[in-house]
């Protein structure tokens, strides 16, 4: 499979947008692709035999049939560069220099621009740059000595700029249009002049009569260019000239408040998630854009700027700004050894930073490609607004060419009089205002909620979201900190520092949180601490551990591992999670460990409840006495215990098999590590401490990127506000469409008044779309 992103200059239409994806789910080159209208960009996985350059002019092809004017520019990643060649004045040398870079195996594909002397190069594979950049000057020296290539930093901004400096040409174009075609329709009016009817008409409408014809040639009829064209035309034939042209102004000024209304909502889209940085600084002071530094590289932060690629601080101390990532404006205390994240502010001093992953392997590229790919996996409500555009349009059309033809024939004949009601139908066929704040709205809640921490994975999520009555909760390391403390030591026939030994040397070698932490303590709390050769280690997985120190066969774990083993030993009733210690089948001892809970478990549980949570559940797999303990101090509903990790699997289905209540749904929050198989078996899986996780990044539907539980309300809330505005969106727009055809039926709604209530909804909807969540 091979994977190409493009940029679509100039997509402002949802309807455009609708149908370049119709179309290109025809395209038998293509495994997937996903069009988001937000950030006009279009992400494509051809098929293995596809040449992406052959496909690349072929996609250009189909756009342009469906809407001329846009174009497409591929996005280039890691694995390609952009080179400046110095002293380039030979046009055939530059042809030479062309075909040889295209020769290269690892070259995918190079194109040289003569004119401003640059060549842009994408490589097959991911290659180490600076190698390939000698190899291409090597090849130039060949065909030209003299002539020396440097790398161009990507400017991200700039390329925005000059985006925006078209935009802000054809605003321009559009206003002078309206207000010279507004004048001469105002003099038409003034003086009854039919020639300057049409002249305004033509100013007015000339492009959407074009693009209509253009599409009806192509067999495309039902979009809004054709109904357009079609009502105005049709107004024109029963001579309403002063009809026509009032439809086509109105028209043409709401499409310019829609844009601006479009536009300003994609820019605050994108500001809740602006945590990229434009450059990184190397060590020489140069800026080069993030995706052109190396591991190991050493670069530098000054006061204000934002972490562009994680890393460790080997020089410097400071405060950071991680609210971009976790939502929280708390700065954090970093030194020399910490790792920081991309996507952080520097807020005090300077940093120098080890770079410990390349920028497409980033925290902030990793967040970015989450939230923008989040537009793939479209809720029920998305689905269901694309599928009745489809059927909506069409229907209104039928209707429209019925009410023209039927019932004169039953009263007199009078067409031009149901003609004229007929192009109301028309104007009001177009479903506009749905396309477009549906998944505005959406795309909106989901920024707003990565500006909190909480990454939510697709509209279909949040929709799931806001939909969820109970919640189950994982006990360690989400409603207690995961951080364990030695509270007891009991021995049996044994000295202590000799059984913290054993202890000590078996859970070193474990990945258990619970090991970890007692490891931690140890080291903390007992400077003659010792770490035994272990032999035949084994985790058992639910259990504990076993192994062999000093030919001894040393066992730990919980009661069940010993009853497992026919060790009879003490029972301990403390609270708290207790490791029971044998050597050589004989009973040693026990530790206990205890987690604390944490301070903000009681206040969500409670927060929950308010908010419409009916019930919430702990699973865990400490004993009776430890869990039931910290479900009664936060207030958990029920309470499951000593479940092995198979245990919480099947748990979980019996509490979603008894929470079915019609469209609600279960929730399971987790670490995103140990609980995988719940997370992806509930309806919504939320993954707790995602800052710097890729196993709880892809583990869940919806990452909490810190440990702060009071995040889970948040991401309801907005959530739940997300889908009222959907909703309030689609009943409100529905309702205004259905009343001007009612009116229309009964001789109340000309056609200028169907199209200002046509374009005012769907401007309305915009911005609706874009109101605060929380």
């Amino acid at each position: 499979m091979k994977r190409q992103s493009f940029n679509i200059v100039g997509l402002n239409c949802a309807h455009c947008a609708s149908v370049i994806e119709e179309e290109l789910n025809k395209c038998d080159t293509i495994e997937s692709f996903n069009l988001n209208f937000i950030n006009k960009t279009l992400k494509i996985d051809f098929k293995d035999y596809v040449d992406i350059n052959d496909e690349f002019s072929n996609i250009q092809k189909l756009i342009d049939k469906i809407e001329p004017g846009l174009k497409i520019e591929p996005i280039f990643s890691d694995s390609s560069i952009k080179l400046s060649i110095n002293g380039l004045n030979c046009a055939h040398c530059a042809s030479l220099i062309e075909g040889e870079v295209n020769k290269l195996d690892i070259v995918k594909s190079a194109s040289l621009n003569f004119i401003d002397k640059t060549i842009k190069i994408n490589f097959s594979n991911n290659v180490n740059i600076e190698n390939e950049v000698l190899n291409i000057q090597n090849i130039i020296d060949k065909i030209e000595p003299g002539l020396k290539v440097s790398v161009i930093s990507k400017n991200i901004k700039s390329d925005e700029n000059n985006t925006n400096i078209k935009e802000t040409n054809n605003e321009k174009i559009k206003i002078i249009k309206i207000l010279l075609g507004a004048g001469i329709f105002v003099i038409a009016s003034l003086f009854d002049l039919t020639l300057l009817y049409a002249i305004s008409y033509v100013i007015f409408g000339y492009d959407v009569v074009f693009k209509a014809l253009k599409n009806i040639s192509k067999g495309k009829i039902f979009d809004e260019n054709f109904l357009m064209a079609l009502a105005t035309i049709g107004a024109i034939i029963i001579k309403e000239y002063p009809e026509a042209v009032a439809v086509m102004l109105f028209y043409q000024i709401g499409e310019y408040f829609q844009e601006k209304a479009v536009g300003k909502s994609r820019k605050a889209i994108k500001s809740l998630v602006n945590i990229k940085a434009e450059y990184a600084t190397k060590e020489n002071g140069e800026k080069v854009d993030p995706e052109e530094i190396f591991i190991n590289d050493i670069i530098i932060i000054k006061p204000g700027e934002k972490v562009p690629l994680d890393g460790i601080i080997v020089e410097g101390s400071s405060f950071l700004d991680m609210s971009a990532l976790i939502g929280e404006s708390v700065p954090r205390k970093v030194s020399i050894g910490d790792e920081i994240l991309s996507g952080s502010i520097n807020n005090n001093s300077v940093l120098k930073i080890k770079v410990t992953k390349e920028y497409k392997n980033s925290t902030v590229s990793k967040i970015l490609d989450l939230v923008e790919n989040s537009s793939t996996k479209k809720s029920k409500t998305e689905s269901f607004i694309s599928k009745f555009a489809k059927v909506y349009t069409p229907i209104i059309v039928i209707l429209a060419v019925f009410l023209a033809i039927v019932p004169p024939l039953f009263t007199g004949y009078n067409f031009s009089h149901w003609i004229e009601k007929s192009l109301v139908f028309l104007v009001s066929s177009c479903p506009c205002a749905l396309v477009v704040s549906v998944p505005l709205s959406f795309f909106s809640g989901i920024g707003s909620a990565s500006k909190r921490g909480i990454l939510i994975k697709g509209s279909v999520y949040m929709q799931d979201l806001s939909l969820v009555d109970t919640i189950v909760f994982d006990k360690t390391g989400t409603l207690t900190k995961g951080v364990f403390e030695i509270s007891k030591i009991e021995t049996k026939n044994i000295d202590k520092m000799e059984l913290l030994n054993l202890v000590y040397s078996l859970e070193s070698l474990s990945i258990h949180p619970v090991a970890k932490s007692i490891v931690s303590y140890c080291e903390n709390n007992f400077e003659k601490i010792e770490n035994n050769v272990v032999e035949n280690f084994e985790e058992i997985s639910g259990y504990g551990l076993k192994g062999i120190i000093n030919n001894e066969e040393i066992i730990l774990g919980n009661a069940k591992l010993l009853d497992k083993y026919n060790i009879k030993y003490e029972k301990s009733n403390d609270n708290g999670t207790v490791v029971y210690i044998s050597k050589n089948g004989t009973y040693i001892g026990y530790i206990v460990v205890s987690d604390i809970i944490k301070d903000e478990s009681k206040e969500t549980i409670k927060a929950l409840k308010q908010i419409g949570i009916s019930k919430t559940v702990m699973l865990s797999g400490d004993r009776k006495e430890t869990a039931q303990f910290v479900a009664n101090n936060i207030g958990i509903d029920d309470v499951y215990y000593e479940l092995l990790p198979q245990d919480k699997v099947s748990m979980f289905e019996k509490i979603k098999e008894k929470s079915e209540n019609g469209s609600k749904k279960v929730a399971f929050v987790g670490d995103g590590i140990n609980d995988a198989p719940v997370l992806s078996m509930s309806d919504v899986g939320i993954a707790m401490g995602g800052v710097g996780s890729d196993a709880a990044i892809e583990a869940a539907d919806i990452v909490i990127m810190n440990d702060d539980l009071r995040k889970i309300k948040d991401g309801i809330i907005i959530s739940k506000n997300t889908i009222n505005i959907v909703k309030s969106n689609i009943i409100f727009s529905l309702i205004i469409k259905f009343s001007v055809l009612a009116l229309a039926l009964f001789g109340y709604a000309t056609m200028w008044i169907a199209v200002f209530a046509d374009v005012g909804v769907s401007i309305i909807a915009i911005l609706n779309a874009m109101r605060k969540k929380i």
